[in-house]
């Protein structure tokens, strides 16, 4: 069955999302409900640019720019905004990622083996509303935003984790041995619409939780703080020791713990099916969110 790849692909921390998406569309036309491919189409090929975006698409970054004196410069300066209008600093500082998912998959990768992530160049203009703040004789030659790169990743994870919500939830309502031509009628009488809002845009009931919302208090190298905000969530002791022995593997290995790749984000999704299917009192957004939060101050540092 169609549905059962589709669990599959998304259950396994290397499965390639837009794999998932384009055999999520063949889907929504099986079941008769081809009106709900939006999000779906906007996810493969990306979003309109000057359009809207989900809530998870909107990342923020740092401001740096080159400045320079007759007597020195500097090439990658971070740049002062506390005094710019709440409005400006939110048009230079918040960004709408419109890529497609296997360019924001590539861009992810290249960050990870190479650094340097994306970068989003400001006018030529802007340079002044910074000039201002500097000592006479310093100008701002070039500004631009570097994008908070652990932002984008969890684009990811929020695709990932609501596509396989949507993926469980409507397995259990269709029910085991379906035959394809009978999907659109079974999927009329589980409303799998309403599943699909639900699940993918949150509405219904379910609050979405941004990550900038989420407050996390572990720290850089501290995998028993780590375990600890992870245990507040509500799992099971045996389960939290699982998720000491897969980050312990993976910094064995010389890789950096994450939602993605390796032992642990093999615990994260089989994490998430637990959560998608209401087992623990908190939404996907929120699991998500707490769960690249957390893994980036151990890595990082809060």
């Amino acid at each position: 069955m169609l549905l059962d790849d589709i669990i599959d692909i998304l259950s396994d921390s290397k499965g390639s999302l837009t794999d998932a998406l384009l055999k999520t569309k063949v889907l929504l036309f099986q079941i008769g409900k081809k009106d709900l491919i939006t999000w779906v189409s906007n996810e493969l090929t990306g979003y309109p640019d000057g359009g809207e975006v989900p809530p998870y698409r909107i990342v923020g970054g740092e401001v740096r720019g080159h400045i320079v004196s007759i007597a020195w410069q500097q090439t990658n300066y971070k740049l002062p905004i506390n005094h710019l209008k709440a409005e400006t600093r939110k048009n230079i500082t918040e960004h709408k990622i419109t890529m497609s998912i296997q360019s924001i998959e590539e861009a992810v990768k290249s960050f990870r083996a190479k650094g340097g992530g994306l970068r989003r160049n400001l006018p030529t203009e802007f340079g002044g509303l910074f000039k201002k703040v500097f000592h006479a004789g310093v100008d701002v030659n070039a500004a631009w935003c570097d994008i908070n790169m652990v932002e984008v990743e969890n684009i990811l994870s929020e695709v990932r984790s609501r596509l396989l919500d949507f993926a469980l939830e409507l397995r259990e309502a269709l029910g085991e041995n379906v035959p394809v031509k009978e999907l659109p009628k079974k999927a009329e009488e589980v409303h799998a619409d309403k599943i699909f809002n639900q699940t993918i845009y949150n509405q219904g009931g379910t609050v979405i939780v941004g990550s900038s919302n989420i407050q996390v208090n572990n720290q850089q190298g501290d995998i028993e703080g780590l375990l600890k905000e992870v245990a507040k969530l509500g799992f099971q002791q045996e389960e939290i020791e699982e998720l000491r022995l897969a980050v312990i593997e993976d910094n064995n290995k010389n890789e950096t713990p994450t939602v993605s790749d390796g032992e642990t984000g093999q615990w994260y999704m089989k994490a998430l099916k637990k959560v998608g299917k209401g087992a623990l009192d908190v939404s996907i957004d929120a699991f998500t969110s707490i769960m690249v939060k957390v893994l980036d101050h151990y890595a990082k540092g809060g």
